[in-house]
């Protein structure tokens, strides 16, 4: 048969903390976003007493008044994640980095005893990096991740032809990786509650009802895959950077400081991928979810520093209107193209001054930091580059396919 594996961390987060924190295991532990106001991740001991992704802090310390906070480093949750790349390598020279915390392994046509094969995965895991996971082992790809779910943590769960169909009937259909709360709704109130319901259906209603995604779903939970590992990343379609603002700002200084920021992150992106992007879209949200957004056509596909900071000041004229409070602002920019085809065009020249200053920058930013060298509309917020755990995202990782 052939065989999908997919590994899944279990409280990736608060595992990592724990790693180098041994004295952490056992305890309700969470960890912190940005500016520590909100869980990101909680320890199952945590989640058991009611504290999920989302709840402040200031509620959750309510809640659990022994627990311990801490706030995220996504520099070491790389370092393990890294690891753990590592480690999958070993197994199968086919490996899907997926996120920061899961992966899928194409182990191709696989006679040996799969159970141990999760096991093994699973052990050998821990015992190098020190992080529990989740083994699924199936058909297909959506099988494999629906599996590895099944039994955390710790888990080790084996769907082939044989148990496929007591699988399906025990899933429900809200738990199939690709369907939201809107679709489970949807599925529902047409009689589908488990993945066994689901697969009965016609391939045809499926369509209809879901699409296309839908469809492709429905073929993997029967065993038939469609959807490949990607063992190379695509092209991006799309690249966005972006997130909270800091304390609910009003002033335009300080959002534009924020714009700017997370411009030169965006940047950094085109030039370390070797890309370049023909529109740049701003979105400005208010703290009472109003969303103001401006798109600005370049003149040409580009990566260039100074133009894209040229459209930043127009997209952040259109946008910002003085008076309310901001809550997170987003900065994409599409289509996305390869700068190694780029056809040269005679009637625009790119100032090569400028180039070489792209150049320098993004090399000294990646020998010594993403922010070594910042633009100066970035010092209207010192706070946030005080902080030296926001200076690096999960976004900023590089070869996982989320992001």
């Amino acid at each position: 048969m052939k065989i999908i594996a997919h590994v899944d961390a279990d409280c990736f987060y608060v595992s990592c903390e724990r790693v180098r924190s041994p004295e952490l295991v056992g305890k309700p532990v969470g960890v912190l976003g940005n500016q520590g106001a909100f869980v990101i991740a909680s320890s199952y001991e945590m989640k058991e007493r009611g504290i999920s992704v989302g709840v402040p802090v200031w509620e959750a310390k309510k809640i659990c008044p022994e627990g311990i906070f801490l706030r995220r480093d996504f520099h070491w949750y790389a370092a393990l994640s890294s690891a753990m790349q590592e480690v999958f390598s070993s197994f199968s020279d086919r490996v899907e980095y997926y996120s920061i915390d899961e992966s899928f392994i194409d182990f191709g046509n696989y006679f040996g005893d799969l159970k141990l094969l999760g096991i093994n995965i699973r052990d050998t895991i821990f015992k190098r990096v020190g992080l529990p996971v989740s083994v699924g082992l199936s058909l297909s790809r959506i099988l494999a991740k629906t599996a590895s779910s099944y039994k955390k943590p710790n888990g080790i769960t084996v769907v082939v032809r044989e148990n496929l169909t007591e699988f399906l009937k025990s899933v429900l259909v809200s738990d199939i990786p690709g369907i939201g709360r809107r679709l489970n709704r949807r599925l529902i109130s047409r009689g589908v509650q488990t993945a066994w319901d689901y697969v009965n259906k016609s391939n045809f209603e499926i369509k209809k009802l879901l699409h296309k995604p839908g469809e492709e779903i429905w073929y993997e939970l029967r065993g038939m895959p469609l959807l490949p590992i990607r063992d190379k990343h695509p092209l991006r379609k799309c690249l966005s950077r972006g997130g909270s603002l800091w304390g609910h700002p009003r002033g335009g200084k300080y959002i534009w400081g924020f714009m700017v920021r997370n411009l030169e992150r965006f940047a950094d992106v085109l030039w370390r991928e070797d890309i370049e992007v023909k529109k740049l879209i701003v979105i400005l949200i208010t703290s009472e979810g109003a969303a103001f957004k401006h798109v600005e056509l370049l003149p040409d596909f580009t990566n260039s520093y100074s133009d894209l900071l040229k459209a930043l000041r127009k997209c952040f004229f259109y946008v910002f209107v003085p008076g309310p409070s901001y809550f997170a602002v987003h900065v994409l920019g599409e289509p996305v193209r390869s700068v190694s085809g780029k056809q040269l065009n005679i009637f625009t020249t790119e100032p090569l001054r400028s180039k070489k200053l792209d150049s320098l920058r993004h090399k000294l930013n990646k020998r010594f930091g993403l922010f070594a060298i910042r633009s100066g509309a970035t010092a209207y917020i010192p706070e946030v580059f005080r902080d030296k755990t926001s200076d690096f995202e999960v976004c900023d990782i590089e070869g996982k396919f989320c992001f």
